[in-house]
């Protein structure tokens, strides 16, 4: 589609005189609308209805950073820029911050695989923030070509603090399905996942291994092998890199859809 919009925009125009001044500014034109429209094709305003099915396909590999070895697998993965607006970060914000008023952030988490975070699981939304809501949960229920999963009833809200992280995990069959899709808000992120084979058991292959960048108002999407066969976990600020470039992390906030078991 978008070579076909370049190809559009060289085409000479008929019968027009063209002078070196002309010329000139055509090509800016040219260029301003180039760069508006592939600015418009990556990240698609979410004022627009895009559907979400073709989210998966919308995925920007620029966030993506795999071994050569893991390079099919990164293909379940799916990282969409722009999922949000920052006025709809604020609607969720303010949810978020009345449902986790008094709580404080803990270091010991029931299967130790978070530290430094608050948590709490939402299904009423305010007036503002539900349209998000239904927009997260219709992209996990359609993640799946050629099928329709149905989204668990409550949202994951996870506070993590600046200092907190997660460890690598593999999300347990017994209270997730399929999919597991999230919403980054506040700061970007790294997220390392790490080969553990069938299962998602110990003593998978040690260089197969996929990175991404979460930048805020992003979503994320894993399904498929690297749901099932890869454990996922947050960077500490510490180890916060991508493409061998420091990413400052601070206090990060993400709202999880996650699909029923099976």
């Amino acid at each position: 589609m978008l070579r076909v919009c370049i190809r559009e925009m060289l085409k000479p125009p008929v019968n027009v005189p063209i002078s070196r001044t002309s010329c000139c500014s055509c090509l800016s034109g040219i260029r301003n609308l180039l760069v508006t429209k592939i600015l418009h094709f990556q990240r698609p305003k979410c004022s627009e209805s895009v559907p979400e099915r073709s989210l998966v396909r919308a995925r920007d590999p620029g966030l993506i950073e795999c071994s050569d070895s893991a390079w099919e697998d990164s293909q379940s993965l799916a990282v969409i820029p722009g999922f949000v607006s920052a006025e709809e970060e604020q609607l969720l914000l303010q949810d978020i911050s009345r449902s986790l008023r008094g709580k404080r952030y803990e270091f010991q988490h029931w299967d130790g695989a978070i530290e430094g975070y608050r948590e709490t699981e939402k299904s009423q939304w305010s007036a503002g923030a539900a349209p998000v809501i239904s927009r997260l949960r219709a992209a996990a229920a359609g993640a799946v070509e050629g099928r329709t999963l149905s989204p668990l009833p409550e949202v994951h809200v996870l506070d993590l603090a600046k200092e907190g992280y997660i460890r690598p995990h593999v999300d347990s069959v017994k209270f997730c399905g399929e999919v597991i899709a999230g919403v980054s808000l506040l700061s970007p992120s790294v997220m390392r996942l790490e080969h553990r084979g069938e299962g998602g058991e110990e003593g998978g292959e040690t260089d197969r291994w996929i990175c991404a960048l979460l930048p805020p108002l992003s979503l994320y999407i894993l399904q498929g092998v690297v749901r099932y066969q890869y454990a996922h976990a947050i960077l500490s600020d510490k180890h916060s890199h991508f493409r061998g470039r420091a990413i400052p992390r601070d206090r990060r906030i993400s709202v999880i859809c996650r699909t029923l078991p099976d």
